[in-house]
């Protein structure tokens, strides 16, 4: 029945499709007039627009690179004067309170002293701890009570804070670390930032110039560190993005990049490249933590009015590609504006060919069209000849082929006509055949001519699809319709309970798929047993019984299955059949035979499982037209 109806062949578009390609191979080595000018003034255009860019771009580049130069330069000088006046502060703290009257009189208590130099570290937080160290060495009070009683006479900041003010670089502080509150110390150890700490102390003299002991506070060098992200928040512009890193007196990275914190730069970082200016401060070249080229300028400490300063060195630096980006930018505008240009005369060259070529480019795809079974566009009128009778010949064969499609359009609805009366002959012939026989035969008589008509309605259906496919929620509905209207005791038509309640008794539930024609009638097929059972001996025979079909589809490495399921409940108790008949074995079959289906006879009602591979077109969209309202049948 499948090949009788198919009025359109499926695989007809792709063989012209073939024939089209086979035929446009002869001329795919020859080209076109319109390419051979428009390639040619396009290519002209685009070569003298990439000269243009390459010489501006050098010229920018070089001013560019001399500029950010200058500005990196100027930031690292304004990061060594805020390192240089910071630490003059905490130097100047350490020596104002060393010279309190709580803290140079003996008689005040550990309190009291304990007191000036917890306001000290509140005034400043970056104060990791500030303790008071005796003659002898012992520290007998400190800011937040650790390392009391520690013998620290050999430590720097002790022998150095008896002679006089004293600043000492930074450290590693394990033993402070160590000794700290475990919040802290947890946070520390999560952001993977050990302690380390800058010393600032000062000597604590009785009136009599005597040395009572020593005042040494443990900076924390986190604030050297917030200094720098603040002020690499701050860029804007070309200087947005910069890194600021800080070098100690012999090129070891203070703070910098995780990747050399802590390592010695060689010098050939900070006194190799490329100069950018004629003292030197600012450079490009590479750094050992990366492949990318550098813009890079440094400044050193100084000091800050009697604070001597530790020799730092501050380096500003910014990838090149970051630190150009607006020449990349004009480079860019360059290239466009002179693609633009190149575009332009390759379209004018376009369009002067094309008033040679355009008549016969307008034949030869209107030839195309027509042998993709579309209809023939407006012809050209040609200039030449040739080109006239080329429009003659395609509109003959046009209308040529336009009368052969009606008459096989004619002789395929007379084909699915005739097939129609002969299921029709078929049906009246069992019913006369059978009519006179009574008993058993009247009722196989009567499933007959039903699977009859759900072959017939099924047929209607792919019909109107010309056999192409089908909707497989509209093949269900279609199935199913003719058992809602003999409803039970209780309900009418609509599905509708004496209470006036809406209450579907067969629900459809599933994705839209289109079913290939041998499908469809197998799904017709099954589903009318299927509703047949349920009306006579299952879910549908009572009242309060109702029936769900669903269906999914399953994904596998090669290729996708569809699972339908009918499930009944509500139902009669449930009796698993003595005997198989011609329906049990037609649902056994399910789709593509040979025994792809399941039926349980659950004590809640009959389960039916059934599984068929799917094409690789089934899953297309179903058209709005055919498509109907999922949910309920």
């Amino acid at each position: 029945m499948q090949a009788v109806a198919q009025s359109e062949t499926p695989a007809a578009a792709p063989r012209a499709d073939r024939a089209d390609r086979s035929g446009r191979r002869g001329v795919l080595g020859v080209p076109r007039l319109r390419i051979v000018l428009a390639l040619g003034f396009g290519t002209l255009g685009f070569l003298a627009t990439l000269a243009l860019a390459a010489l501006v771009s050098r010229e920018a580049t070089r001013r560019l690179e001399a500029e950010v130069g200058g500005q990196l330069a100027e930031i690292a000088a304004q990061m060594a004067r805020g390192l240089d006046i910071g630490m003059f502060e905490r130097w100047r703290d350490i020596q104002i309170a060393a010279a309190s009257d709580s803290l140079r009189d003996p008689g005040t208590g550990s309190a009291a002293k304990r007191a000036v130099m917890e306001r000290l570290q509140a005034t400043y937080p970056a104060y990791s701890i500030i303790g008071l160290i005796d003659a002898d060495g012992r520290v007998s009070v400190t800011s937040t009570g650790a390392l009391e009683g520690a013998d620290v006479s050999g430590r720097d900041y002790f022998r150095g804070g008896r002679a006089g003010p004293y600043v000492g670089d930074v450290h590693p502080a394990k033993l402070l670390q160590a000794r700290m509150p475990p919040p802290e110390a947890g946070a520390r150890a999560a952001a993977r930032e050990p302690l380390r700490l800058l010393d600032v102390a000062a000597p604590v003299r009785a009136p009599d110039s005597r040395v009572l002991g020593v005042l040494a506070a443990h900076l924390d060098w986190t604030w050297a560190r917030d200094m720098a992200r603040i002020l690499e928040g701050g860029l804007r512009g070309h200087r947005q993005g910069a890194e600021i890193l800080i070098l100690s007196r012999d090129g070891t990275v203070l703070l910098g990049p995780p990747a050399l914190q802590g390592a010695r730069l060689p010098g050939s970082v900070l006194a190799g490249g490329r100069p950018l200016d004629a003292q030197g401060t600012s450079w490009v070249g590479p750094w050992p933590d990366g492949a990318a080229a550098y813009l890079s300028a440094h400044a050193s400490t100084a000091g800050h009015r009697d604070y001597p300063g530790l020799g730092w060195q501050v380096v500003v630096r910014q990838t090149a590609d970051r630190a150009l980006t607006s020449v990349a930018a004009l480079r860019g505008f360059i290239l466009a504006a002179g693609s633009g240009v190149a575009l332009a005369a390759a379209l004018l060259a376009w369009l002067l060919a094309g008033l040679i070529a355009r008549p016969l480019l307008e034949l030869a795809v209107a030839a195309e069209t027509l042998g993709r079974d579309q209809p023939l566009p407006p012809l050209p009128r040609s200039l030449v000849r040739e080109g006239a009778m080329i429009a003659d010949a395609l509109t003959a064969a046009a209308d040529e082929r336009a009368r052969r499609a009606e008459t096989h359009r004619l002789l395929i609805d007379e084909l699915n006509h005739r097939v129609k009366n002969t299921l029709a002959t078929v049906q009246a012939m069992a019913a006369q055949s059978l009519k006179n026989l009574g008993g058993g035969a009247a009722a196989g008589r009567d499933a007959f001519e039903a699977r009859l008509l759900a072959l017939s309605r099924a047929h209607d259906i792919l019909t109107r699809e010309s056999w192409a496919s089908a909707d497989l929620r509209g093949i269900a509905a279609q199935a199913v319709r003719p058992f809602l209207g003999a409803e039970p005791a209780g309900r009418d038509s609509s599905g509708r309970d004496s209470s006036g309640a809406t209450a579907p008794r067969i629900t459809l539930d599933g994705p839209d798929l289109r079913l290939p024609p041998e499908g469809a009638l197998a799904l017709t097929m099954i589903l009318h047993e299927l509703c047949t059972n349920a009306v006579k001996h299952g879910a549908l025979s009572v009242p309060d019984g109702r029936a769900a079909l669903a269906w999914t589809v399953e994904s596998g490495p090669d290729t996708e299955t569809l699972r339908l399921t009918w499930r009944e409940c509500g139902g009669p108790p449930v009796v698993s059949p003595s005997r198989t008949g011609f329906g049990t074995r037609l649902l056994e079959r399910g789709f593509a035979g040979g025994r792809t289906a399941s039926l349980t006879y659950e004590a809640a009602g009959l389960v039916y499982v059934a599984a068929n591979p799917l094409p690789a077109a089934a899953r297309a969209p179903v058209r709005p037209a055919a498509r109907l309202r999922a949910g309920r049948a």
